[in-house]
């Protein structure tokens, strides 16, 4: 049974005044958009061709309407009647991924009665059709749907989406805005911030450029007269210059510049729709009695705090794996996202094991490096003990938790011996953890190396494998076993009811959410190191499961160390990054990932700043939980095997929201990922698919 949902507390949208189609002064539009498309005579619009004008009023009944229906240097359209048609910047880059701006949108318009080519002009659709594109979603899930998990998720979607539905509709208000469906076949993006589109945005009808409205904003401050000089001054507005500055960003076609006038609005869905599901969230967030969950036994209080001991110290003459070419190393002690569910995983898998309750692990004496630095207290459970009711308790508070006794769960030995049997001669790509180095092998020569400690010049990394394949296509066996296996399946499996990416459409470009292996030899966390992955934070929840771990150079235990800081922590580790990185002043320090906190850091950190990171060492077994905004770094201390998995549950979509911005930000800065994610066009797939599972539900009765 399921337990009162927990909704992050959602914070005031900003207040953001309906845009203007241009402001006063600037020139009038240099296009309009047709009213009615339904026939094939219909009146001229005014020109949007640089070389036309209107045409008269006894030409209007033989003007002819065409759709573009191929890329802008099609043959098609090689003729000189359009010549002076602006070419999308897709077509004139030829980017590989990207489709055409303008096809499917723009219409050519042109005098029946005339063979003059400088007759021909364009407009742009601004009517959808009756029907949207067909999305294939899901239809079955790890169990079946209860009305409680549908509740639970359209309540978080409600408080988070509300607010961007409402900006959608009154960005359909605006004049001569431009009509298109959903992008199935790409991910849509801001060309500027590379923040996902969801529904809203502008495009330049010169060049297809597409923005979302914050950087449409700075086009129209940038480029009006009466905002010039503010963007200018750093010493006014030294937020701004980072957009203002980046290469390209006012950049158009044939050696132009942007000007907020040649830009229109873009709407993505019908306005029913989207009044629809507006009416059915305000009732959901406005109405308490809504957010109700239906009769559940009460959760059982959670398990008593436990920290994950450390393990034993090396004894003086142990040898270590610390690689000779560590420069800067002072001492000799001794760690993604962008297919989401295309069918049912395996609705009709055998009984899993039952983990069989382990004898408590006796504390241990602590590492050298680490003893004196305190540390938070992190939430442990046993599997056999754990609930998904106590689970959700522990997850909404926002901090990382551990789940251990995994291994009896999983009828695969992901040992270094099977990977080297099963995929020994498979080429991969893999790093080296101090320097970055990247090198050229074979999974097999890889794992090799984790038998011994002889003759290795570096500490090595193989992430996220597979790099660009999905793990259930290229790893089949795995994936089912994994699937099998995760704990708190209804969150963690690309197909778990609770799990908001479930509901991704298996016709459009969904985000990579995993499973991916994470394998590393073992390395140092002392003053120096770089550690295995270095400080970040991921834009979606994440479990990362150890399933094998060499012993350490004494024979004892392998483990792997994580420091994982608390999401309220993270202002005052970006300033005190900032003070000890000089270099990083125009970016975000951990957004980077350029930089690991070793131990002399983190102590300086405590003793500085008063912050702990929730320190945890990670044995075979050992699942950790990693909730979205919470930044963190992993330091292997033998050579370890890991999986892990992203989800995106009810409880932090508030938390994915504030992380989706913050890479915005740094994107600004300089170029550096695309959001793969897609949140928002992820929490709206979710909502129809519930609305349809609902339907299903009520037909059943």
């Amino acid at each position: 049974m399921l337990a009162e949902p927990c909704i992050q507390p959602t914070p005031p949208p900003r207040v953001r005044k309906r845009p203007k189609r241009y402001e006063d002064g600037d020139e009038e539009p240099l296009l309009e958009v047709l009213r009615r498309k339904k026939s094939k005579s219909v009146s001229a619009p005014r020109s949007s061709s640089a070389a036309a004008s209107s045409s008269p009023r006894h030409e209007e009944s033989h003007m002819i309407m065409e759709i573009q229906s191929s890329r802008c240097y099609s043959s098609k359209y090689e003729g000189t009647e359009y010549k002076d048609v602006p070419r999308c910047i897709s077509c004139i880059r030829r980017r590989a991924g990207d489709t055409c701006r303008f096809m499917g949108i723009r219409f050519f318009v042109h005098n029946a009665q005339t063979s003059d080519p400088e007759r021909r002009i364009y407009t742009f659709n601004n009517e959808h059709s009756d029907e949207g594109p067909r999305f294939e979603f899901p239809t079955t899930w790890n169990i079946k749907f209860h009305e409680t998990h549908l509740r639970r998720t359209k309540v978080a979607i409600a408080h988070s989406l509300l607010p961007v539905l409402q900006l959608a509709l009154e960005h359909q208000t605006i004049p001569e805005g431009i009509c298109r469906s959903p992008e199935m076949d790409v991910r849509a993006t801001c060309d500027t911030c590379m923040t996902s589109i969801f529904s809203s945005s502008w495009m330049c009808t010169q060049c297809g450029q597409e923005c979302c409205s914050d950087c449409f904003d700075e086009v129209r401050r940038l480029t009006n007269p009466t905002w010039s000089a503010i963007g200018r001054n750093s010493e006014t507005n030294p937020e701004k210059l980072s957009i203002s500055s980046k290469p390209g960003f006012l950049s158009c076609s044939r050696g132009s510049k942007h000007r907020g006038q040649n830009f229109l609005a873009v709407s993505r869905f019908r306005k029913e729709e989207l009044l629809s599901a507006v009416e059915e969230m305000e009732d959901l967030v406005k109405v308490p009695e809504a957010t109700k969950e239906l009769p559940v036994n009460a959760p059982r209080p959670p398990l008593s705090p436990l920290i994950i001991p450390a393990p034993a110290p090396l004894e003086d003459n142990a040898t270590t794996s610390q690689p000779v070419c560590f420069e800067g190393a002072r001492e000799s002690p001794p760690s993604p996202l962008s297919p989401l569910p295309d069918d049912n995983m395996d609705n009709d898998l055998p009984p899993q094991p039952q983990p069989q309750p382990q004898k408590p692990v006796e504390p241990a004496a602590a590492d050298p490096a680490t003893d004196d630095i305190p540390s938070e207290i992190t939430q442990v459970f046993s599997d056999s003990e754990l609930t998904e009711d106590i689970f959700r308790e522990a997850w909404r508070q926002g901090y990382p938790l551990v789940v251990t006794d995994q291994l009896s769960k999983f009828a695969i030995g992901w040992t270094p011996e099977y990977f080297i049997e099963k995929y020994g001669e498979q080429e991969c790509s893999i790093v080296e953890c101090q320097t970055n180095e990247t090198k050229q092998t074979t999974v097999g020569e890889f794992f090799k190396q984790f038998k011994t400690r002889e003759g290795r010049t570096g500490c090595w990394k193989l992430k996220d494998w597979p790099p660009s394949m999905d793990f259930k296509a290229a790893f089949p066996e795995l994936f089912v076993d994994f699937a099998r296996a995760v704990p708190m399946p209804n969150y963690t499996r690309r197909d778990g009811v609770l799990n908001i990416a479930s509901h991704f459409p298996s016709n459009t470009v969904a985000p990579d959410i995993g499973p991916k292996m994470y394998n590393a030899m073992e390395t140092f966390e002392t003053a120096g190191s770089n550690g295995t992955t270095r400080l970040h934070m991921d834009m979606a929840d994440a479990v990362n499961v150890m399933l094998h771990a060499e012993p350490r150079a004494d024979g004892s235990p392998g483990v792997a160390a994580w420091d994982l800081f608390r999401p309220e922590d993270s202002d005052a580790i970006r300033k005190f990054m900032k003070e000890k990185f000089s270099e990083v002043q125009s970016s975000d320090p951990i957004h980077v990932q350029r930089y690991y906190l070793d131990s002399t850091l983190r102590r300086e950190l405590y003793e500085k700043c008063g912050v702990k990171s929730h320190r945890i060492y990670q044995r075979p077994g050992d699942a950790v939980f990693i909730p979205a905004g919470c930044a963190h770094q992993v330091c292997n201390l033998a050579d370890c095997v890991k999986v892990a998995v992203d989800f995106v549950s009810p409880e932090n979509i508030t938390r994915c929201e504030k992380l989706t911005q913050e890479f915005r930000d740094e994107n600004l800065v300089v170029s550096w990922k695309e959001d793969v994610l897609q949140l928002r066009t992820m929490m709206w797939h979710a909502w129809q698919s519930c609305s349809l599972q609902e339907k299903v539900l009520a037909a059943a009765r």
